[in-house]
């Protein structure tokens, strides 16, 4: 179990959207994984809030002046230890997860994409800003103010943050390496400017070029396939 660390102020990303940044939760071999809480001011002051991390009472605080906590969006992994205290602060918000986020009255604000295999991952346009958050697809972790001996399970998945891109094994837990190509295309032609990672660092500039770098053999391997399927075809 992961303690709460003192709790940062939010961090503004654009008008209406903010990070909440400092929380750690539990990796492969406990390394302790670097948690961004994303919060969204919706139409009619209704707040999402994306992986909730700890509840102090001064952000409790910060919450009640930027409007009503309305939605708790928890991603797939890991689990959070805070999600409960969220729930029974503000017992009218709605925890979404999965592919039931497809149907969430917020979608038109906050557009949610997801894929399954034998685990659900979604990733969300924030269509204002046009700042697009991902939960495990990408992760950058800055290894710099880890331990020293958490550093090297970070290094060998190949995730810090020199080359940010998903963990190993994750296309084959959610539907496919296709399934994450076609995710990844579908996410390049809304033409991101920003992306907001839950673990590790945001690019704020260049959004679709980093995506295209951090998936590079994934689409590689899509273009070879779509060659070959033409060359048989002719």
């Amino acid at each position: 179990m992961s303690t709460p660390p003192p709790a940062p102020a939010p961090r503004a990303l654009a008008p209406g959207l903010w990070a909440l940044e400092g929380a750690v939760v539990p990796w492969r071999m406990g390394v302790p994984m670097p948690l961004r809480t994303v919060v969204a001011r919706l139409g009619g002051g209704a707040l999402w809030v994306h992986a909730p991390g700890p509840l102090m009472p001064e952000l409790a605080d910060w919450l009640d002046a930027q409007g009503r906590v309305a939605h708790l969006v928890a991603p797939a992994a890991p689990a959070l230890p805070w999600l409960e205290d969220w729930q029974a602060a503000y017992p009218a918000a709605r925890a979404w997860r999965g592919a039931e986020m497809a149907e969430a009255p917020w979608r038109r604000e906050i557009r949610p994409l997801s894929m399954s295999g034998t685990e659900c991952e979604t990733v969300f346009l924030h269509r204002e800003s046009r700042s697009v958050i991902l939960s495990r697809l990408m992760m950058a972790v800055e290894t710099g103010p880890l331990p020293p001996w958490a550093r090297v399970p970070v290094w060998l998945a190949g995730i810090d943050d020199s080359d940010g891109k998903p963990p190993p094994g994750l296309p084959g837990r959610v539907g496919g390496r296709g399934a994450v190509g076609d995710l990844v295309e579908k996410v390049l032609d809304w033409g991101p400017e920003r992306l907001i990672l839950t673990h590790g660092r945001c690019y704020e500039a260049d959004a679709g070029g980093e995506l295209r770098r951090a998936m590079r053999r994934i689409m590689r391997d899509r273009l070879w396939d779509r060659a070959l399927s033409e060359a048989k075809r002719r």
